[in-house]
């Protein structure tokens, strides 16, 4: 965490004259049924079992949000998500493996064009307009059947899987979905 944002806490503990911690939270927006998630900060009182700085309301959003960190613009503490992708060769020319440090599904999932209308529409668009003939996730593993893939593709790409990961879609897809 930064240095800033520890001295913002503990000044907002002199302030209410008792111990804070940041009170984080991952909502989710169902606004337009978008499913965006928004984080949600916060100071509460330090508790007994509060080990550091910062307390997740709920299980989801420790596991989701762990992975970012916290800074302060103009006096305000925003979350920023700290996604990676990395881009590895497959033994097939076509297939294109990426892994995050986010999950892209709970298990394994495999579409095909015909399919991309159950993503959400910033992935549905991406790998259309990209001419991705496949997908198959698998937790934090995405493996994309292209065809001719260059560098311009590969970081259009990786611009709207950050979009997405940033966004903290619940899933890839608009509804519920049965995996493999």
């Amino acid at each position: 965490m930064h240095s800033e944002v520890i001295e913002r806490i503990k000044e907002e503990s002199k302030r209410q004259q008792r111990e804070q911690v940041l009170l984080v939270q991952l909502v989710q927006l169902v606004q337009n049924q978008s499913g965006l998630g928004e984080v949600q900060v916060s100071f509460s009182n330090r508790l007994v079992t509060d080990s550091n700085w910062i307390r997740f309301v709920n299980k989801d959003s420790k596991e989701r949000l762990q992975h970012g960190e916290f800074s302060i613009e103009n006096g305000n503490i925003y979350y920023h998500p700290n996604v990676e992708l990395n881009w590895e060769n497959t033994p097939k020319d076509t297939i294109h493996k990426i892994v995050s440090n986010y999950q892209f599904t709970n298990g394994k999932v495999y579409l095909d064009r015909k399919d991309y209308d159950q993503l959400v529409p910033v992935l549905k668009r991406c790998f259309l307009s990209e001419q991705v003939d496949s997908v198959f996730m698998d937790g934090n593993i995405c493996q994309l059947e292209i065809k001719s893939l260059d560098d311009a593709k590969e970081e259009r790409i990786s611009d709207v899987l950050l979009t997405f990961f940033s966004s903290f879609y619940p899933s890839p897809f608009l509804e519920p979905h049965r995996l493999l």
